[in-house]
């Protein structure tokens, strides 16, 4: 027999797929977990049990799912918009910040959508200043504009030279902003399509045109006969024709608005005037005679639409068949040599990154510079196929979803291959994503998390550094299933907070609840909140707290005053009464963080201790903030991290513990080499490293 202490001092390859228990060659199978269950890990290596899921309000319709779309205005003005249906199946929107619905007198603030919630999985959105840009395949273009916290507009865009094709059901349904355009994508029978606007007015997609003024308008102005300060075209102001010129359809003439603005008028009535053998002056008319035309502006001011067109300079009009796009005009760009896969997504890098259902492209520049009608390029870049959701973008790379649904890759450029690269992120935890993913949430901070909604209703999340070698994934658990998610930046906490709409089933009844993941554990247990669908209460001394009408009948998990309290069951009004009062209190329901690293290997005088018969005598942890958690060989043989001392007053919360802790193991001998650590109470665990003491028989 040989006695081994082998260190696991990381879990930065979180759960690792249960087709690699034989790979003790991978060097990540010993930074690696067979499960890790409502853990963060962290890129320094620790793990983190995750805060509780608060509960913010319960979403518009129980029975129809809602969508959360991220809006920030600024880093102190930041949204959640949900968008949902109310009991008689219409669209409604409701916005929430800071951790609130948004009020307009007294009541939450909504307003009616044209998107139910059979339409929000092809609803794409892309965010410039106050302005949301909405697109769905049936429904036109719309921007959603924020006035004020609880003022927001929908109008469907006035484009100007919209393309034909974009008609009744017939609509783009890719969004993004690019190189100071709007860049709209796949309409259902053009799936293949990008069209770009006009550099710097997003509403224009016209693919040539002309800037104002044309050759030949500066020649005729308008003279002010009227003594009213403006050469506006009004009745009785007039111009000159010379000898030889004449005057008719599409030409223009130079005036100037009352405010000093210079404005050209071009002509689009019937009148054709020519001066022969002598200048002729043409006046205006509302009923015009001989060498008279109608006038530019009516008595009342209005333009006179019927026979003119008024441009700024700087204006843009048609040009004619013939003409070459200017550099700034729009663009139409098809996809060639592809199959027949829509475009999915669209993603704003120095190149236009493209997932389409067959394959990854680029749109750029062919001579590096940037993009124009006459210089655009688009190359196909992989094979790997993408599925409708949203991407992410997180540094230098995009995160998206492959077709089925069951990878996420990791789309980037290469240098030392000059060429763009799909890396396949779930490989060594395919089991993670096996359900298939649905949507995705990035956050930044404090740590680099990728969330993933599976539809299954589980949360998987991803730390991802790759510059420091982490790729970790564990998964969320939660009593219901998860609809959707989003991430948002916070002003309070300084940080990316997760929110995510859940239906839970509870007794009888079905609720769907706004709620969000509540701030990483600081350090302070009376604070530490690790309930899911949970609220707290801070005040004077009480035993009773409300508020929780929507886990009525429910059995619920306490906090209370940092220390754990037995579990109650909420009220039919909402309320819980607790045996002893507390100030600070948190309650919801419980779930359990489990950590169980990968079968131990540690090598024995005659090779590798796999398959050896072993025993695990004791098991050392290091924790740092940690009070309570169990330890043992399986989720249901545990021994007690005790922390408490004679020293500690009963009743009262001893605090976080950082340093280190040992638990006899009980369990005798076995081929498995399993440990188990778990924390099934409200309270804090980051677990830094573990040191088994293992006897293996040689």
């Amino acid at each position: 027999m040989s006695i081994a202490t082998p260190a696991l001092t990381n879990f930065t390859a979180g759960e690792l797929s249960p087709r690699l228990e034989g790979r003790v060659d991978l060097s990540k199978y010993f930074n690696g977990c067979r499960r890790l269950e409502n853990f963060h890990v962290h890129p320094h290596g620790g793990a983190t049990r995750r805060s509780g899921f608060r509960f913010v309000a319960e979403a518009m319709n129980p029975e129809r799912p809602s969508l959360l779309i991220p809006f920030e205005f600024n880093a102190d003005q930041t949204y959640i918009l949900e968008f949902g249906e109310n009991a008689e199946g219409k669209g409604r929107m409701r916005v929430f910040t800071d951790r609130g619905l948004v009020l307009r007198d007294g009541q939450p603030y909504e307003r009616d959508i044209p998107y139910c919630s059979g339409e929000f999985d092809r609803l794409g959105f892309a965010q410039s200043a106050d302005t949301l840009v909405l697109v769905h395949p049936h429904h036109p273009p719309r921007t959603l504009v924020r006035h004020d916290h609880n003022d927001w507009s929908l109008e469907d865009m006035a484009f100007t030279g919209k393309p034909e094709c974009w008609t009744g059901e017939n609509q783009p349904s890719a969004v993004c902003f690019h190189e100071q355009r709007l860049v709209l994508a796949a309409t259902p029978d053009r799936p293949g399509t990008i069209w770009f606007s006009r550099t710097g007015d997003i509403r224009d997609f016209r693919l040539k045109t002309r800037e104002v003024p044309l050759s030949g308008w500066r020649d005729k102005e308008i003279r002010d006969a009227n003594n009213d300060g403006a050469r506006d075209g009004r009745q009785n102001d007039n111009f000159t024709l010379y000898n030889g010129e004449g005057f008719e359809r599409r030409d223009a003439l130079k005036g100037q608005n009352p405010d000093g603005e210079t404005r050209y008028y071009r002509y689009k009535g019937e009148v054709n005037l020519v001066a022969e053998g002598a200048d002729i002056v043409v006046t205006f008319k509302d009923a015009p005679g001989k060498n008279q035309i109608e006038s530019v502006h009516l008595a009342d001011d209005t333009l006179n639409t019927d026979f003119w067109e008024s441009f700024a300079v700087g204006d843009r009009t048609d040009a004619v068949p013939g003409d070459d796009p200017l550099d700034d005009d729009a663009i139409e760009v098809t996809l060639c040599g592809r199959q027949a896969n829509a475009i999915e997504f669209l993603v704003p890098k120095s190149k236009l990154w493209i997932g389409t259902a067959g394959g990854e492209w680029t749109v750029g520049s062919g001579t590096g510079g940037v993009i124009t009608p006459r210089d655009v390029k688009a190359s196909r870049e992989g094979t790997s196929g993408a599925a409708q959701a949203r991407p992410e973008a997180v540094g230098y790379a995009t995160l998206f979803i492959q077709r089925a649904g069951r990878k996420i890759r990791e789309m980037t450029y290469r240098f030392e291959a000059d060429s763009y690269v799909s890396k396949d992120l779930t490989v060594l935890a395919e089991h993670v994503t096996e359900s298939g993913v649905v949507c995705m949430a990035y956050a930044r901070e404090p740590d680099s998390v990728l969330y993933c909604v599976r539809s299954d209703g589980t949360l998987a999340a991803l730390t991802y550094m790759p510059d420091q070698e982490v790729a970790a994934w564990s998964r969320i658990i939660t009593r219901g299933h998860v609809d959707y998610a989003a991430c948002i930046y916070s002003r309070e906490t300084r940080r990316d907070e997760l929110w995510i709409v859940v239906r839970r089933k509870l007794g009888t009844r079905t609720v769907r609840c706004v709620e969000v993941l509540e701030d990483v554990f600081h350090g302070d247990v009376t604070h530490g909140f690790f309930v899911d669908s949970g609220l707290s209460y801070s005040g004077p001394p009480t035993t009773t707290i409300a508020g929780l009408n929507h886990l009525a009948g429910e059995i619920v998990h306490v906090l209370a005053d940092g220390a754990t309290h037995p579990p109650v069951t909420v009220s039919a009004e909402g309320t819980v009464t607790l045996t002893r009062a507390a100030r600070v209190i948190h309650a919801g329901l419980p779930y359990v963080s489990l950590l169980q690293p990968m079968r131990l290997e540690a090598g024995s005088m005659r090779g590798t201790a796999q398959t050896k018969r072993k025993r695990i005598i004791k098991v050392s942890l290091r924790f740092h903030d940690t009070l309570g958690g169990r330890a043992g060989p399986s989720p249901h043989r545990l021994e007690p991290v005790h922390f408490r001392s004679s020293a500690d007053p009963m009743g009262m919360s001893p605090g976080a513990w950082s340093g280190d802790k040992s638990v006899a193991f009980p369990q005798g001998w076995n081929r498995d080499g399993l440990l188990t650590v778990v924390q099934d109470q409200p309270l804090p665990m980051t677990v830094l490293m573990i040191v088994p003491a293992l006897v293996i028989n040689e």
